[in-house]
C-alpha cells in the first residue's frame, strides 16, 4: 500500500486524484487532503507519507515553497498543475513526475506505474537541487538521468550526442555513456531549443559538439567524441542551415 497525501487548494481537483485513487484500493492508503502550506508543513512530517500529490499553486503560495521549507523529504512527488508551461521543462529534466490538470486516466495509471518501480527515496533531495536550479532560465540546465540504481545527472552542455535503441536511449557525453529507458523522442522534444539537432531518425546530436561534416550520398558528422553519425538525406539542408 503506498501512503498517500493530496495537497491542492481546489476541490474539484483533489476530488478528482481522490476518485482514481479509489479505483485502485489495493494499491492506495489515503492519509490526508490538505489545502494551504501551512496545515502541510505541519501535517505531513507527523504522517511520513511515501506519496505526495502536490500542486503547483496553492493560495498565494506554491508546492515549491512546500518542499523547500520540508528537510528531511522522505516520500515521492507527484506534481499537479493547470500550466503547461516552463515548470514542465524544468520537470522532466529534473526527472520528476506531474499530471496536467484536468487529470487522464491514463496519465495518472502511468505516473503510478513509474513510480511503483521506483519507491527508492534516497535521491529525492538531489532530484529537488536539479529542479529549483533548472527552474531558474538563466541556469546553465542540469538533466538527471533514471538508471537502475536511482539517478545519474549531467549538464546538458556536456551530452554529445544521443542514439535510439528501440524504446531505449543510449546518451554520451564528456565522460560517460548511460542507456535510459526512454525514447529518442522524449530527449528530442526537452533538447531541441538547446541546440541539439535530430540529423536521422535516431540519432540526437549537440551542434556544439560537431568537429568535422563530411558531405555525399551518405553523409556524417564526426562528434568531438570521434564518433561518426550520420546526417540522412532529408535532414541534410536543415542541419547546415545551423553553420551557414
Amino acid at each position: 500500500m503506498i501512503n498517500t497525501v493530496i495537497i491542492d487548494d481546489e476541490q474539484h481537483c483533489a476530488d478528482r486524484i481522490i476518485n482514481l485513487i479509489q479505483q485502485q484500493p489495493q494499491t492506495f492508503n489515503l492519509l490526508s487532503v490538505i489545502d494551504n502550506i501551512e496545515e502541510a508543513l505541519n501535517v505531513v512530517p507527523q504522517l511520513q507519507p511515501d506519496l505526495v500529490f502536490l500542486d503547483i499553486k496553492i493560495h498565494d503560495k506554491t508546492g515549491f515553497d512546500f518542499l523547500q521549507s520540508i528537510n528531511p523529504i522522505s516520500f515521492k512527488v507527484i506534481f499537479t498543475t493547470a500550466f503547461d508551461n516552463f515548470a514542465i521543462k524544468a520537470f522532466k529534466f529534473s526527472a520528476f513526475d506531474y499530471l496536467l490538470k484536468p487529470i487522464d486516466t491514463d496519465d495518472f495509471n502511468e505516473a503510478i506505474e513509474r513510480l511503483k518501480a521506483n519507491l527508492n527515496t534516497q535521491n529525492i533531495e538531489h532530484q529537488l537541487q536539479n529542479l529549483f536550479k533548472n527552474l531558474k532560465p538563466e541556469q546553465n540546465k542540469i538533466i538527471t538521468i533514471p538508471t537502475l540504481t536511482g539517478f545519474e545527472t549531467l549538464k546538458v552542455e556536456d551530452i554529445i550526442h544521443l542514439e535510439a535503441d528501440t524504446s531505449y536511449t543510449h546518451i554520451y557525453s564528456k565522460e560517460r555513456k548511460l542507456m535510459v529507458s526512454k525514447p529518442i523522442k522524449f530527449y528530442e522534444d526537452l533538447l531541441t531549443e538547446y541546440a541539439f539537432f535530430k540529423t536521422h531518425k535516431s540519432h540526437l546530436i549537440n551542434i556544439n559538439h560537431v568537429k568535422k561534416y563530411f558531405k555525399g550520398k551518405q553523409s556524417y558528422v564526426i562528434m568531438s567524441n570521434d564518433h561518426h553519425v550520420p546526417v540522412s538525406v532529408r535532414r541534410k539542408e536543415e542541419f547546415l542551415k545551423h553553420f551557414s
